[in-house]
């Protein structure tokens, strides 16, 4: 058993305390009027210190994923060409990155996926204008971020999305859409 400040052996021996030691080191004096030195605890271990107590995690955050799950099976063809990704959230959400995977079949299937995003009502983006968010999603890409609005359980997180250059005939552009981002556990 760890604990940085608690000391052992207050309650087992008894008595009143009568002063302290130099170190801080309590001084007890039971019924046969005898000094008794307190015995300190180790401090706990690096892997402890999230640890209220065993098996009790403090506070902390993890970086997980919501899945966005667009209309029409996530699939652009010539009936589509709009899909609004959404995401509901189930615990404390803050997302901080959009990955995005598409994949094309036809020699039409060109188009970019041009997005606005939202969560809840707001508007998570500095213009009205939709982005590439083929681009800003790149699973591939280096350093890219966003710090979106923090939000609580039930809010809806959107992507509404259009393709800048529809598809013809048979050809589909089929996307999956996910945001990373902090949850408070």
């Amino acid at each position: 058993m760890y604990d940085d400040d608690e000391e052992v052996g207050m309650d087992v021996v008894g008595g009143d305390v009568v002063g302290y030691e130099d170190d801080g080191t309590p001084i007890v004096v039971t019924g046969r009027r005898r000094r008794v030195r307190q015995m300190r605890l180790p401090p706990k271990p690096g892997w402890r210190q999230t640890q209220l107590a065993p098996g009790v995690i403090g506070p902390d955050q993890g970086l997980l994923p919501l899945p966005l799950t667009g209309q029409n099976g996530n699939l652009f063809d010539v009936n589509t060409a709009n899909i609004t990704f959404e995401g509901q959230l189930q615990k404390p959400f803050r997302g901080e990155r959009l990955l995005v995977s598409v994949v094309r079949t036809g020699a039409s299937a060109v188009g970019r996926l041009i997005s606005q995003l939202f969560v809840g009502t707001d508007l998570q983006q500095l213009d009205v204008t939709g982005f590439d968010a083929e681009q800003v999603g790149d699973p591939g890409a280096f350093g890219v971020r966003l710090t979106m609005k923090p939000a609580q359980p039930g809010v809806f997180i959107r992507l509404v999305t259009a393709l800048s250059t529809p598809v013809t005939g048979t050809d589909t552009i089929f996307a999956t859409i996910t945001v990373l981002g902090r949850n408070v556990h």
